[in-house]
């Protein structure tokens, strides 16, 4: 009964966490909702909040551009290929060299690695949503 209690909280919060990236929120949102919380939890007055929010939203500005920024690069490397060549060019120097056996123990490493290296990356971003 825990299991499947769980699993379905587990589910409950990957469907929210699709959705809150689907809705991914202004500069100006975030820096207003940071403020506001700050606001209630520092019992800041009217100036302070107006000067935290000026500041909240400097810097929600700031990580919105490195945010495109970031998405930019990514979709400019997915184009040219040259990320998917290397990493071919690699496996077929290392094949050469290992015996057939030895290879497939290699490319079995190699998934197993990248599925932690998901896994792990899932946790990070699952805890990144809670905050």
């Amino acid at each position: 009964m825990k299991k499947l209690m769980m699993i379905a909280v587990f589910a409950a919060a990957t469907v929210a966490a699709h959705a809150q990236e689907k809705d991914r929120k202004s500069p100006q949102e975030r820096a207003h909702m940071m403020t506001g919380k700050m606001t209630k939890e520092l019992s800041l007055d009217t100036e302070q909040a107006a000067k935290i929010e000026a500041i909240n939203l400097k810097y929600a500005d700031q990580v919105e551009a490195m945010r495109a920024e970031r998405e930019a690069e990514r979709e400019a490397r997915l184009k040219d290929g040259k990320g998917k060549a290397m990493r071919e060019a690699h496996d077929a120097e290392i094949k050469a060299v290992l015996t057939p056996e030895q290879y497939v123990e290699w490319q079995a490493q190699k998934e197993e690695m990248k599925a932690k290296h998901m896994e792990k990356r899932k946790e990070h971003m699952d805890r990144k949503k809670a905050e």
